[in-house]
């Protein structure tokens, strides 16, 4: 890109900001959050599913499956060979995205779940660009795709430790890949729901923004309780509100569908069994990453995971 002209690389006067994460992992919260600010835009109005740019260009492959598996694909990781094949990739993004953005904004930003593990591409073709990547406790992240699917996308279509192991796999890319950016924000969704002023702060500083106070202060604090409470007690308190809800309203059109009772029984008879898969084959890989089966609000501070010298949980990590 050196030696073209500024006229020929509009985004060289805006701070090109891609947020990635996992589906569920409080990337869209982010990115509104973002902006909501006077200095920023996001795409907006553009047809697609949450105006992810991975869905109106055709310069490269966005997310390849559902959510259990589109990491697992070899074209979910572009890195700085793949942009070089497209010489004219940056335009032609430009071309496909700067309709939807507000570009007299200081800050672009461009979410899409696959940006994970794509952060090397986009670092070659748009060289000042700036990377949030968002995590979530695999566990907590997991229950809430199974609860996001509807019985049109398939309940029983996201396996619980196959998702799981979708979220290891996806996050030990990012890791490799993080080594060789130079401007990136990690933020955990944990951290963030405990203290949104101070992590959406480092937000701000990290993009040179001001943030909209009234967007952070909506952020609600209890989001993944009843995923820990799914968890730790095998779904039977939430299981028991779905049966009185179900045979409440036998004969109306309201109350809990079949479909979603019969994934909640099942979900309670084998959430034991997923506890001890997922820790017998995932659990180290996963503390390496900094999270722990054992607790699903606590995350330690993010750091490069280094082969062979997993990260350890912090007792009082923020």
């Amino acid at each position: 890109m050196s030696g073209t002209s500024t006229s020929s690389t509009p985004w060289n006067d805006r701070r090109l900001t891609f947020v990635g994460g996992l589906h569920r992992s409080g990337t869209t919260l982010v990115a509104r959050i973002i902006g909501a600010s006077d200095d920023a835009s996001v795409l907006t109005g553009t047809g697609n599913v949450l105006d992810e740019g991975q869905h109106i260009q055709d310069v490269y492959l966005g997310g390849l499956g559902n959510t259990s598996e589109w990491s697992f694909h070899q074209q979910a990781h572009l890195t700085e060979e793949d942009a070089r094949r497209v010489p004219d990739a940056g335009a032609r993004l430009w071309q496909s995205w700067s309709p939807y953005w507000d570009v007299d904004r200081t800050v672009l930003v461009e979410k899409s779940s696959p940006n994970l593990t794509k952060m090397r591409y986009f670092q070659e073709i748009f060289p000042r660009s700036r990377f949030i990547v968002v995590t979530r406790h695999p566990v907590v992240q997991a229950l809430a795709v199974r609860k996001w699917a509807t019985r049109t996308r398939g309940r029983f279509t996201y396996g619980f430790p196959r998702l799981v192991e979708h979220w290891v796999h996806a996050h030990d890319v990012f890791a490799e890949d993080a080594l060789h950016i130079e401007n990136l924000l990690v933020l955990r969704y944990e951290h963030l729901m405990r203290d949104p002023t101070r992590e959406l702060g480092r937000v701000a500083e990290f993009l040179g923004i001001e943030l909209d106070a009234e967007a952070v202060g909506a952020i609600d604090a209890g989001r993944s309780n009843r995923y820990a409470e799914l968890w730790q007690t095998g779904g039977r308190g939430q299981l028991a509100g779905r049966v009185r809800s179900h045979v409440g309203n036998l004969g109306s059109r309201s109350g809990t569908p079949r479909a979603d009772l019969l994934r909640d029984v099942t979900d309670a008879a084998l959430l034991p069994r997923y506890r001890n898969v997922v820790n017998e084959h995932l659990g180290d890989r996963i503390r390496a990453h900094g999270y722990d089966l054992s607790t699903l609000d606590e995350a330690a501070p993010w750091a490069p995971v280094v082969r062979g010298a997993p990260a350890v949980l912090a007792a009082d990590a923020r």
